[in-house]
């Protein structure tokens, strides 16, 4: 039976991926940022990170108690 081998944590995947992504002259920072946290994060981390953001979006949108 094959060892799996232990990822390293999400932040240094996400840097080392961001790293790759420094000669891409068409994307800003803050999408070179966004598509390297996306690209090191697995299927679990990616669908978590999805769930916060609507998360955080739905909490938003209802600012004004409804009347």
């Amino acid at each position: 039976m094959k060892r799996r081998r232990s990822l390293p944590p999400l932040p240094e995947r996400a840097a080392r991926m961001l790293a790759r992504f420094k000669s891409v002259r068409w994307l800003d920072e803050d999408e070179k940022a966004l598509f390297a946290l996306g690209f090191a994060a697995t299927p679990e981390e990616r669908w978590k990170l999805v769930r916060n953001h609507i998360r955080l979006f739905s909490s938003s949108v209802r600012s004004k108690p409804r009347a």
